[in-house]
């Protein structure tokens, strides 16, 4: 709920910030188009409801930034993205007191409406260290802002595709707000030249005598004398809130690897990770959004409080098992609890979006397929490494698109061999016609790219295919940037062997017998050897069915009676 506030009020000051530094940004053109536009680009905030919107919204979330001090429990391995946030969040209120003061306070206490052409001429002529004090203020109120979108925004599938225009947002409205400022402002310092117009604006600010601006500047201090003593409250708090959980015992926090780290009872698990420099994945920085910190816990569940509704939505979210936790919203009893993260430290916040059961470990009956590429060794002997790289880079693309055209999943490139699954999701049925329709569409291609190289190669390209279908263990396995979707099991083992045999059998495909079963494809009939071979690995024969061209597949493809 506290998350959610945050971002509404958060929210609704950037609206306002935003709106409030249009008239700057049209201060590009002119000071009397910038003035034009103020009343009536102010006037949805000048309402009531406009202002129990904005100064609730503010208060709301200043208080929200002290309950933020208050209930972090250690600073250390606070990142630097969170800390200048969470600095800039709090030194707003304290730059914007002069502001409040020389406009509200005073439109309220001495009927003075502040005009552009007045307070740009005050700015950049008589006190320009107030405008550079107001112009600080909204870059640090903006930038904060900026930060907190960041953070939200970057768990959600969409950010890849909106990040780049919001980051050219983000850079150019405060730099056009600022070179607006400077110009309108220049335009109201050459007005001063003119004597009538100052005594214009004097005879305009006339009750703003020295007692009033006296009295105004004892607001300004009595504001910033209230803001720190929230802030020391706020500290003070937190200290007293250790102090007591210092009483209540010790947790024994033991890692899968062995490590084990105790602390005072009122640390999350991330925080003690933290503490003991446990590398533990947390794009979000602990605030139970993206959910990298997830963790299982092997004993010790009894320890932790059950879960809140928030934390249950982001775990419903990504299908998380019984066992797993976020380790940012975890606070143990006293006693040992043992528990594993469930992501490498480096995980990324595309991890944390809802993924699959297939991603995260499904057992599932599919087709594998083998390909590898003959004799390329001699091929390349005497070519150019350019020309080398050029012609796996020609075959990779054939074959690569013959096979995902085919609704098969490229798992990975093995030197010149390749690795594809079919039937993930679609089932063993499907997957086995898909795999024999990518083999006779490779066969195709191979064929295509040797007429297009034939000037080129001294002997044609030749591949050896090999299908086994079985059940395996589907996820996605790995370690960072190098995780990807792929597969573990017999099946890959057999097809693996499958496509080796095919120099012994001099042929171009070896699928085994339950491939063309499973795909409902008669191959009986045809000019094809059937064989039962031995496997490494395996106890039983594998019945197989060997095919000198896989072209002729295309005959095939229909379904047996």
């Amino acid at each position: 709920m506290l998350r959610r506030i945050r971002l509404i009020t958060g929210l609704t000051l950037f609206v306002y910030i935003a709106t409030h530094t249009l008239p700057l940004i049209l201060g590009n053109h002119s000071l009397a188009v910038m003035e034009a536009v103020r009343p009536y680009w102010h006037a949805p905030w000048e309402t009531w409801l406009g202002q129990l919107t904005l100064y609730g919204a503010f208060l709301t979330h200043m208080s929200l930034g002290l309950y933020a001090v208050y209930r972090r429990r250690r600073w250390r391995g606070i990142t630097r993205g969170e800390a200048v946030q969470l600095v800039f969040g709090l030194s707003v209120p304290a730059l914007l007191a002069l502001h409040l003061v020389s406009t509200r306070i005073a439109a309220l206490r001495y009927g003075i409406e502040p005009t552009y052409p007045w307070i740009m001429a005050i700015y950049l002529k008589y006190d320009p260290l107030a405008g550079w004090r107001q112009a600080t203020v909204f870059l640090v109120a903006w930038t904060h802002g900026c930060m907190g979108l960041y953070y939200w925004l970057r768990l959600k599938p969409s950010w890849p595709k909106m990040r780049f225009g919001l980051y050219a947002a983000a850079l150019l409205w405060p730099a056009l707000a600022m070179t607006g400022f400077y110009k309108a402002g220049s335009e109201a310092a050459d007005l001063t030249v003119d004597p009538g117009w100052v005594e214009m604006v004097l005879r305009y600010v006339g009750n703003l005598n020295r007692a009033a601006q006296a009295d105004l500047y004892r607001i300004e201090d009595w504001i910033l004398i209230g803001l720190g003593s929230l802030l020391l409250g706020a500290i003070a708090a937190r200290l007293i809130r250790q102090q007591i959980e210092k009483r209540r015992g010790l947790v024994t926090l033991r890692y899968e690897d062995g490590r084990e780290y105790r602390f005072n009872q009122g640390l999350t698990i991330l925080e003690a990770s933290r503490e003991c420099n446990y590398p533990h994945a947390s794009v979000c920085g602990g605030r139970g959004r993206c959910s990298t910190c997830r963790i299982r816990v092997r004993h010790g569940a009894e320890l932790l409080p059950p879960a809140s509704e928030a934390e249950k939505r982001v775990l419903r979210r990504i299908r998380a098992a019984e066992d797993v936790r976020l380790a940012c919203q975890s606070i143990p009893a006293p006693g040992r609890i043992e528990v594993t993260p469930l992501l490498p430290p480096n995980a990324s916040a595309k991890q944390g979006h809802a993924r699959s059961a297939m991603l995260q470990g499904k057992e599932a009956t599919i087709a594998v397929m083998f390909c590898d590429l003959r004799g390329f060794t001699r091929l390349s002997e005497d070519r150019l490494p350019y020309d080398t790289v050029f012609l796996l880079n020609r075959y990779f693309d054939a074959m690569g698109r013959a096979i995902e055209e085919s609704g098969g999943h490229l798992d990975k490139f093995i030197g010149d061999g390749i690795m594809a699954l079919f039937g993930i999701e679609q089932g063993q049925e499907a997957g086995c016609r898909d795999a024999l329709k990518a083999a006779q569409r490779m066969a195709e291609r191979l064929a295509a790219l040797n007429d297009g190289l034939s000037q080129d190669l001294d002997e044609p390209l030749r591949i050896g295919i090999g299908i086994h279908v079985g059940t395996v263990i589907v996820g996605e396995m790995g370690y960072g940037r190098a995780t990807q979707l792929t597969a573990i099991g017999d099946a890959v083992n057999t097809a693996s062997r499958l496509e080796a045999t095919t120099k012994e059998l001099a042929a171009q495909l070896v699928a085994s017998r339950a491939v063309f079963r499973a795909a409902g494809v008669d191959y009986r009939g045809r000019d094809w050897d059937e064989h039962e071979i031995e496997i490494r690995g395996r106890v039983r024969p594998i019945h197989v069915v060997a095919v000198p061209n896989a072209i002729a597949l295309s005959d095939s493809a229909a379904p047996a009676a």
